[in-house]
């Protein structure tokens, strides 16, 4: 991965290549340079040092102490050494703490977890970014395109118009009518470049850089989609990183209150150094085993333990909201592809026949059989169905990858990690820790909600 990041930035420090990207290069040198993908992956590195650091509190600490006494006003002591200057080693180490300490350890673990299922979120929004601001770059560049010619179209007829109006005076009111459709057709122009400029934009924030000079890539979009809606359901499951972190989220909330219930258990550690203090045993090395039972805390222990509980059923709850968000998202995205792809086809087919038309009306009123207001008014609408059909046309590619995207697919495709098959993005999350940890309370209102092979949850919500 190192080595491909490393060709990546070497291709896009060379000026040649970096203007020249097509879609998929762009989604690559975006994957691997973009800021909130090297902050998702620092997060992660962060958040696997705090495991190191929690793990630390099963291992004995030993260190290096030296102390100094000086005592004043007290005379020679027959007891203790002359000299009170101490070095002595020490080692402290912890027997049991309740769970506190594997339950940090495992709080932490939750959290690189969801750190690492993040990571993974943020990938694949990081490349629909990139691949919806190129399309839409492309887009409005190709309206743009079209709204010169639809301007050059109206712009000759109005010239036609003047030419007809100089040999017949009885026709001065339609270089009037030309005039007023014009303009509006160089308004729309002016519009469409404007939008033009702010994907242009937004494409070269994604890229940190200057836009494309060739672009390719973009007539479609990579990765296969599922056949339907069920197969596309059936993908989400628990590997699914949207409810991987959520599981982790779980996870971490009854570590939480594991951590909060060792406030009522006691506490053994044993410690091994060599006695500082002024005395008969100054100087001796002293080994203790120290054992603290909590008998009152003014309610310390209860309001964390209960606090703690109240965390792990919002969590609960942000399970069901994530998988019901994520059903919802799918088949939104699917109804959105659909609908786009029905309108490019039957778009395709309006730009053919209003050209047509256009050509005969064109015709047709050179000999006066047609007037000036049906000639303007069909030209119009070869520019209105020429428009519509180019943006159902890049709707169409921007919905596929919406859909991968919402399945976690979209970057691993860019990348050529993906084979079309489920992949499991996590393993079995929610039995990462059953291992080493005691199970916590039944609780009467936890939520079983899942997603199985048929996209059925155990709740009230059915298909």
């Amino acid at each position: 991965m190192r080595l491909k990041n490393l060709v990546l930035c070497t291709l896009l420090s060379m000026p040649s290549v970096a203007t020249s990207q097509s879609l998929p290069e762009a989604v690559q040198i975006a994957l691997s340079q973009y800021p909130t993908i090297l902050a998702a992956q620092s997060r992660v590195e962060a958040a696997g040092h705090e495991v190191t650091r929690a793990r630390s509190g099963h291992f004995p600490q030993v260190g290096w102490q030296g102390t100094n006494s000086a005592y004043s006003d007290v005379g020679p002591n027959p007891f203790g050494p002359e000299d009170t200057w101490i070095q002595s080693p020490t080692v402290n180490m912890n027997i049991w703490s309740g769970w506190r300490v594997q339950s940090e350890v495992e709080f932490a673990q939750s959290v690189h977890e969801r750190n690492r299922q993040q990571q993974n979120i943020t990938r694949d929004e990081v490349a629909f970014m990139v691949v919806e601001a190129y399309l839409n770059w492309m887009r409005t560049r190709e309206l743009v395109v079209l709204a010169e010619q639809n301007l050059a179209a109206h712009e000759r007829l109005t010239n036609d118009v003047r030419r007809i109006a100089a040999v017949d005076q009885g026709r001065r009111i339609d270089i009037d009518q030309a005039v007023v459709r014009t303009e509006n057709a160089r308004l729309s122009l002016e519009q469409r470049r404007s939008e033009n400029q702010i994907f242009s934009q937004r494409l070269r924030r994604m890229l940190l850089g200057r836009l494309p000079q060739h672009p390719d890539g973009y007539q479609s979009i990579k990765g296969t989609l599922p056949t339907n809606t069920d197969q596309a359901l059936a993908m989400l499951t628990d590997s699914h990183p949207v409810i991987a972190q959520q599981l982790a989220q779980i996870e971490g909330a009854e570590a939480a209150v594991r951590s909060a219930k060792s406030g009522f258990s006691p506490t053994v550690d044993i410690s091994y150094q060599r006695q500082t203090a002024q005395g008969s045993g100054q100087g001796d090395y002293i080994a203790q085993l120290n054992v603290q039972v909590p008998l009152f805390d003014g309610g310390a222990s209860y309001g964390a333990t209960r606090g703690a509980y109240s965390e792990l059923d919002a969590a609960k709850q942000g399970l069901t909201e994530a998988k019901v968000t994520l059903r919802e998202n799918l088949l939104a995205s699917w109804s959105e592809y659909l609908s786009a792809k029905r309108r490019a086809i039957l778009g395709k087919r309006q730009v053919v026949n209003a050209a047509k038309l256009v050509e005969g009306y064109d015709q047709q009123f050179r000999v006066g059989r047609r007037s000036l207001l049906d000639l303007l008014t069909i030209q119009d609408n070869l520019y209105s169905y020429q428009t519509n059909a180019n943006n159902a046309a890049f709707e169409e590619r921007i919905a596929k990858a919406k859909i991968l995207a919402v399945l976690n697919r979209l970057a691993a495709t860019y990348q050529g990690g993906d084979t079309g098959q489920v992949h499991n993005a996590s393993g079995n999350v929610a039995s990462r820790y059953s291992a080493s940890s005691p199970s916590t309370e039944a609780d009467s209102s936890q939520v079983t909600t899942q997603f199985g092979s048929s996209t059925n949850m155990r709740t009230e919500f059915g298909q």
